[in-house]
Order: structure tokens, then sequence, then C-alpha cells
């Protein structure tokens, strides 16, 4: 009887990188965000220390314990590392925000969101002090963070015509979105400033103030205004 030739016939194998299975996303993406913790708390460790513009991405990139390269695959500037830890506090509020009700009015559903979201960023009220006294005395990073919460306003802004059931063509989302932005920044800057524990009374006064000079406007500006096109 002959047999076949198994030469001919028996696949080859593959080889072993190609045969062992990649990484699932989760897993990768797990890897890559231990990278950007790494990166995240060597730049604000150095930031701390050695004031912003004294700190170098290789400086970064070494305490992290990776090279200039790797730096680059995940960030763009040591502007970016800053920003990017900055905005946690800002996608902590746009979770509490699209968590409210709907039938929830704009005004009370923007401050039951911040007051959550501010008392989560103060939970290490050290480094809070020290990031916040790094931004007041940073020119550069002031500027890179105006233009990543440019963004954070057209989600708030986003999520604010889904709740009034508008469009974009109406300012007032817009306006809200302004508005969360400066009471956010106000409530911050506050605390820094006169610390509290009491966040709930820091973001109500905020609003019992602006409520104040609303309402101190002559009575013609409470009547409703056609939009200007």
């Amino acid at each position: 009887m002959r047999y076949p030739d198994r030469k001919s016939t028996q696949r080859r194998a593959k080889p072993f990188a190609e045969a062992v299975p990649s990484a699932p996303a989760s897993l990768r993406s797990r890897k890559q965000q231990v990278v950007r913790d790494a990166l995240s708390a060597a730049a604000l460790e150095l930031f701390l220390a050695h004031g912003f513009e004294a700190v170098t991405v290789e400086a970064i990139a070494r305490t992290a314990g990776v090279s200039r390269r790797t730096f680059f695959r995940y960030y763009k500037s040591k502007e970016d590392v800053m920003v990017e830890y900055l905005d946690r506090d800002g996608e902590r509020f746009l979770t509490e925000l699209a968590a409210r009700p709907l039938d929830e009015p704009p005004l009370l559903a923007i401050r039951n969101a911040l007051i959550p979201a501010v008392a989560y960023g103060l939970q290490e009220p050290e480094l809070v002090r020290d990031v916040t006294r790094l931004l007041r005395e940073t020119n550069a990073l002031r500027r890179a963070l105006m233009e990543r919460r440019n963004r954070f306003e057209e989600r708030i802004a986003a999520l604010m015509i889904q709740r009034l059931g508008t469009t974009s063509a109406d300012n007032t989302p817009i306006l809200l979105a302004f508005l969360t932005r400066a009471l956010n920044d106000t409530a911050i800057n506050a605390w820094y400033d006169h610390e509290t524990d009491d966040i709930r009374g820091l973001i109500d006064d905020l609003i019992s103030r602006l409520y104040t000079i609303v309402t101190d406007m002559p009575p013609e500006f409470n009547k409703p205004r056609q939009s200007s096109r």
C-alpha cells in the first residue's frame, strides 16, 4: 500500500510569533494605561519639585522608566501630560451630568453634578493645592488647558442640547456650558483661597451670587429675545 508523501500533505505550522494569539484588546489597553499612569505620575512629581518650565520630556521619560520615543507615542508634549491629568475631573463631571434626570432644570442639573464631581476632585487636598499653585504660576500650562477646555465645553453643550430638546442653532446650551466651566473653576479657586469641607455650601453660594447678579438686571432683560441671525 502506497502512503501519501507526508511532506506534500502536512500543513506547515505558523511561525511561533504568528501562532500565539495576540493579547486581547482589554489587556493591551490596560498595559497602555499603566504606561500613561507612570508618565503622568512622573511628570507631576517633577513639575511640583522643580517647576513646569525646568522639566524636560527626557526627564519625565527617564523617571517613568521609558524612552523618549515611548513618551511621544502617548503624549504630544509635556503640557499634554498635565492637561490629561486635569481632564479626569472633567470626565467625572460629564458622567454625573449625563446621569441627572432629564426633567431636572438645567442649572439645577449642573449644580447637582458639580457637587459630587468637585468633591471627588478634592479627595487629595494637598495635591490639589500644589496643582492649583502650578497652574497659577505657569502661563504655558494655562494656555494648553484652555484648548482642552474648549472641547470640554462642547461636550457639555451636546448634553444640554439633548436635555433641552433643542439644536446647535440655540445659544442656550453653549451658554450653559460656559457657565458650568466658570462655576467649576471658581469653585476650585475659591476652595484654594479659603479652604472649606463644605463643597455643597461653596457651590450653592456661587450659584446664589450668580442669581443675585442676574436678578439685579433691569426688567426689560427678563423678557425673552429672538436671536439675531
